[in-house]
């Protein structure tokens, strides 16, 4: 219901009552379709619910007691970019139904130098949505992706602090940390100490022009 319409999308509308027809209607480049009898709609930059109501109320005004039943039929498709540590950057052409995860899942994912935790949805290049994707491995916690538009740029940023964690840990793995978290945060990451663990026997090795100290 929140899809937003636009150019290429194509919509379905069953008329019921006083006027019976369904018919098929292509979203035109100025934004509008032209019913019969009703003449244009401007729908460009309306949700699907929001489009849903407007045609039923413009049906309403020339047909009393028509009811009207409008469906997506067919989704335009999009061009977005995708760029910075990808394993495939380059421009992909996706449905217009798709989120900036769907973008990196056909890109190949993140390579091995590109951050999980930073990763910029650029829109007129301004960022609109920073996505963090330690918020589904690691946290559960799913965000509300906006939906992509042609001409998205999704830019994966390099990694910057990795932290093993080993030891009496409950999932030693390398973890990315932001600048602003610490020690306990990559502990948090690995789930926990374990019940067995030397809490006296603790040790943090630390790399520093290319010595450990």
């Amino acid at each position: 219901s929140e899809y937003i319409l636009d150019y290429g999308d194509v919509l379905k509308i069953q008329l019921i009552g006083l006027k019976n027809n369904m018919d098929s209607y292509k979203i035109l480049i100025d934004g509008s379709i032209n019913i019969p009898d009703i003449g244009n709609i401007n729908l460009s930059g309306l949700s699907l619910s929001q489009a849903v109501s407007y045609i039923q109320s413009k049906v309403e005004s020339l047909y009393i007691g028509t009811q009207a039943y409008t469906a997506i039929e067919n989704m335009r498709d999009i061009n977005v970019l995708v760029s910075g540590n990808a394993f495939n950057p380059g421009i992909y052409t996706m449905s217009g139904n798709s989120n900036p995860l769907h973008a990196l899942v056909i890109a190949g994912g993140i390579n091995d130098f590109g951050s999980y935790r930073d990763i910029k949805v650029k829109r007129n290049n301004k960022i609109i949505q920073t996505i963090d994707v330690y918020e589904y491995l690691i946290f559960g916690n799913a965000q509300k992706h906006i939906r992509l538009q042609s001409g998205d740029l999704i830019f994966v940023e390099k990694r910057n602090n990795l932290v093993t964690v080993d030891g009496a840990v409950k999932r030693p793995m390398i973890y990315e940390l932001k600048t602003s978290e610490t020690l306990d945060k990559a502990i948090m990451f690995a789930n926990g100490i374990d019940v067995d663990a030397d809490l006296d026997s603790i040790t943090l090795d630390r790399i520093v022009g290319g010595k450990v100290t």
